[in-house]
């Protein structure tokens, strides 16, 4: 147990002394039951904390947020530092009487306080203690404004709350201040308040577009000021001036040109943003869309946001065109994924697009401070989620798998334009796409898509004339351990290339060791395959009946499709064949191959990162999938 663990342990040891102190002498005092019940709660709440502590299921991070909480209780009882309460018996009758109503004054914050503590409990556990973004979904008036300063206060202002109020007023300049002033100046906006419940706040709005754009110019007037004395420098001495790196100025165009068809956003006099439409026609930032206004702006709002922080973001689909508004978000997450995203919206496309991140449920609010918050899990969808999926006008991919499953989150960040539904076992995917398909008045298609698994090609065959595909390994978890993919994740983790060999060696290791296993495997699934494919051909008499029965085993010949397996794969290992290695080895461990070599415990979370940020390590991936599939949904 760490430092920060201990001591946290050796503050709920004094405070449940000080509590049940506390709580002897609301019982000697004759309290009423209010300020007893209040007492007792908080002792259940220190002690279920103490619990939690204890198993590691509290991180270090957020210790010092229940330390307060309990602080704020501590604070207000009045016989703290006591041993026991026996020391009641050696006052008088008003010194008791005064001190009863001390306690019972005190007995409403104790239970407010108590009920942050107990929330905060409950918020902390359904949302994982931000150890990844975040979606929480909450119809207008559910609070999702107060909660986004209350997640602030919870990480200590180290990020940025992106308000649903966005006065998009896009100032010109006739002159940018220096970096220090306009950095002072962002850093200042990001640390208010944005519930706007004040005049002031709104005033303050008005103003915050200005805010983040003069830091974004000023920084990269700086830079470039900065390359050119480098620059001078280099030719100075004879060196080669080296090329000028990206800033965030440059990074929000690179977004936005990208996103935004037959427009383009500059800064040609280094002050003033300026948008181009296809015929060339040049018009001033102020005259963009409302659409075209909050991409810049939310672009550069996250850009700027602190290092290694959170961004907070309340109705993230606000003004943005469906098409659009995933690929945005995937965008941004990409470019900052030091950062967690917490994303506040009551749109439920939007929130199913983000695969990777945790969602919960507001379900309601009672001014201040208090929610009523449900985790949705990820090993079901929801009734009314999946009637919204079926009713968007994506074409959707029914895959192997649950929700949350790795299936879903890889083909999630490959086929951005389905929408990917994961409904179990091989035959539930077969089945689901064929009955989709089948639907009358439908606008969408569905496509399936399962493990190659022992497949052969008649049968490949088939399931492609009814939109169910395959790839080209035995499992998904095989496609992360493509040796282009893993070199990749290797330089990123600064680990020497070297050790893929050795990745590449243990497998070819691990099906040898198996292949006996492998090869029963692959006939028995072969077996399951031939039963629920074929049919007994009829007949018209028992004669005919049993000679077609006998035509149908006669076509299941056990022993040879064993043999031809088991030689095969023995062909792979004696050839160290690693690709074909990864098409035929059914064994989903072979991951931790993988992360052993490379130095991690978390490889399938590194892998989907990497997925996220990197196009190559998307193409390297993608490779194993049909055209079909590459291309579906485009049009």
């Amino acid at each position: 147990m760490s430092a920060d663990l201990d001591n946290f342990i050796l503050f709920i040891d004094s405070a449940k002394r000080d509590l049940n102190v506390n709580r002897q002498c609301a019982f000697k005092l004759d309290c009423n039951d209010l300020t007893i019940n209040a007492l007792d709660k908080v002792i259940s709440s220190t002690l279920k904390l103490e619990e939690k502590v204890k198993h590691g299921e509290v991180k270090v991070n957020y210790l010092n947020q229940f330390q307060s909480n309990l602080q704020n209780i501590l604070s207000i009882l009045p016989f703290r530092g006591h041993p026991d309460s026996s020391f009641i018996a050696h006052h008088n009758e008003d010194w008791k009487s005064q001190s009863k109503d001390n306690l019972e004054q005190n007995s409403f914050n104790v239970s407010r306080f108590y009920e942050q503590i107990e929330f905060n409990i409950d918020f902390f556990d359904k949302i994982g203690y931000f150890d990844s973004n975040i979606v929480a979904i909450g119809a207008n008036g559910s609070g999702k404004t107060t909660l986004s300063n209350k997640v602030k206060s919870y990480l200590q202002n180290n990020g940025v709350v992106i308000s649903a109020q966005r006065i998009l007023l896009v100032p010109s300049f006739d002159a940018i201040a220096n970096p220090t002033k306009t950095a002072s100046e962002l850093k200042q906006n990001q640390l208010r308040d944005k519930t706007n419940k004040s005049n002031g706040e709104f005033n303050y709005l008005k103003d915050e577009f200005g805010i983040v754009l003069k830091n974004l110019l000023s920084d990269n007037i700086s830079a470039g000021n900065s390359y050119r004395k480098k620059a001078m420098e280099s030719v100075n001495t004879g060196r080669a001036i080296d090329n000028p790196e990206l800033t965030n100025l440059d990074i929000t165009f690179q977004i936005w040109n990208s996103l935004i068809e037959h427009r383009t956003i500059n800064c040609d006099d280094g002050i003033n943003i300026t948008a181009k439409s296809s015929d060339q026609r040049s018009y001033s930032a102020i005259q963009m869309s409302d659409g075209e206004k909050v991409m810049l702006y939310l672009i550069a709002q996250v850009l700027q946001a602190p290092k290694d922080g959170f961004i907070v973001v309340d109705e993230p689909e606000m003004y943005l065109h469906k098409t659009i508004l995933k690929k945005l978000w995937d965008l941004l997450e990409a470019k900052r994924t030091d950062c967690i995203f917490i994303y506040l919206t009551h749109d439920l496309d939007f929130a199913t697009s983000r695969t990777t991140a945790k969602k919960i449920w507001i379900k309601s609010f009672s001014h201040p401070d208090k929610w009523e918050i449900e985790d949705i899990p990820t090993n079901e969808i929801p009734e009314t989620l999946m009637f919204e999926l079926l009713g968007s006008r994506k074409d959707i991919l029914f895959c192997e798998g649950n929700k949350g499953s790795i299936d879903e989150r890889i083909y999630s960040i490959l086929f951005t334009e389905l929408t990917i539904v994961p409904v179990g076992s091989c035959f539930d995917v077969i089945n689901h796409t064929k009955a989709f398909n089948k639907l009358k008045n439908v606008n969408t298609k569905a496509y399936g898509l399962i493990d190659s698994d022992h497949h052969n090609s008649e049968r490949l065959d088939k399931l492609k004339s009814e939109e169910v595909y395959t790839f080209k390994v035995a499992e998904v978890e095989n496609l992360l351990l493509d040796e282009d993919f893993l070199k990749l994740l290797a330089r990123q983790l600064l680990v020497d290339e070297a050790n893929i060999v050795l990745i590449k060696r243990e497998v070819i290791k691990e099906l040898d060791k198996l292949k006996n296993v492998q090869a029963s495997h692959y006939v028995s699934t072969r077996l399951n395959y031939y039963f629920t494919d074929s049919d007994v051909t009829k007949g018209n008499a028992i004669a005919q009946l049993e000679s077609n029965y006998q035509d149908f085993l006669n076509k299941v010949s056990i022993n040879d499709w064993y043999t031809l397996r088991l030689e095969e794969l023995n062909q792979i290992v004696k050839s160290s064949d690693y690709n074909k290695a990864l098409v035929s080895l059914n064994n989903k461990g072979i991951r931790n191959i993988a992360g052993k070599h490379l130095k991690i415990s978390d490889f399938t979370d590194r892998c989907i990162k990497l997925l996220l940020s990197s196009d190559y390590a998307k193409s390297s991936i993608a490779k194993y999938f049909p055209e079909e599939l590459k291309t579906a949904g485009n049009n």
